[in-house]
């Protein structure tokens, strides 16, 4: 059962008002007529956001611990039907016995059916909050950064669609950097928290001694 799908599908196009226009032209090119005035530009890539930034991080993470579970639980309902199954067909059983275990079978079937389609639904709903609660966090973000850089226009990096000759343009690296910035100043616990910067490798236990050698015999 695989339900996780971290995609932010939203699109991202944001147009600043106030800026690029009358902050990027030259003042004298603005007011003379015939003259366009000039915007500046920028992309970025959500998915990188959501991919290197640790919200992302720690959110992916939160919804593959729920995803796992949600598998580990369907695994355990279909081993136990398969058991049925087995016992069904591998045991000499009555008539009425067959007839009481198949009607089990059944039932077995039903409910684990029942519980997959509301737990995918369920999670989906959970996982659209999760991604949602990130964009809303993410956008004043982006916009702070787009303003402090004279940013008019953003666009998404959607590849094949979008194509950046001027990695310059790309704000992603730049939002990811506030981003990660924010969530140290403002913990917020949960999948807002901002992870360690590094794990200490887990601890193995010290190795039994050897058991010691008798004595030497005379």
């Amino acid at each position: 059962m695989k339900f996780i799908s971290f995609t932010l599908a939203a699109g991202l196009t944001v147009a600043l008002p106030g800026l690029g226009a009358g902050q990027e032209s030259n003042p004298a090119q603005a007011s003379s007529p015939g003259v366009s005035p000039q915007v500046k530009i920028a992309v970025i890539n959500i998915d990188r956001v959501a991919a290197d930034s640790n919200a992302g991080r720690v959110l992916f993470q939160k919804l593959k611990e729920e995803n796992d579970k949600l598998a580990a639980e369907r695994a355990q309902r279909e081993q136990e039907i398969r058991e049925m199954q087995s016992k069904l067909t591998s045991e000499v059983l009555s008539a009425d016995a067959q007839g009481r275990l198949q009607r089990e079978i059944e039932r077995k079937r039903t409910d684990a059916q029942r519980w997959l389609e509301d737990a995918q639904r369920e999670f989906q709903e959970r996982q659209q909050q999760e991604e949602a609660a990130f964009q809303a966090k993410l956008g004043p973000i982006v916009e702070a950064v787009a303003r402090e850089q004279g940013i008019g226009l953003i666009l998404r990096d959607t590849p094949g669609i979008t194509f950046v000759l001027d990695p310059r343009l790309d704000l992603t690296p730049a939002v990811i950097q506030r981003l990660n910035a924010t969530e140290i100043e403002q913990p917020t616990g949960g999948a807002g928290t901002a992870p360690p910067a590094s794990t200490p490798p887990a601890s193995t236990p010290p190795e039994s001694p050897p058991p010691e050698s008798p004595p030497p015999q005379n």
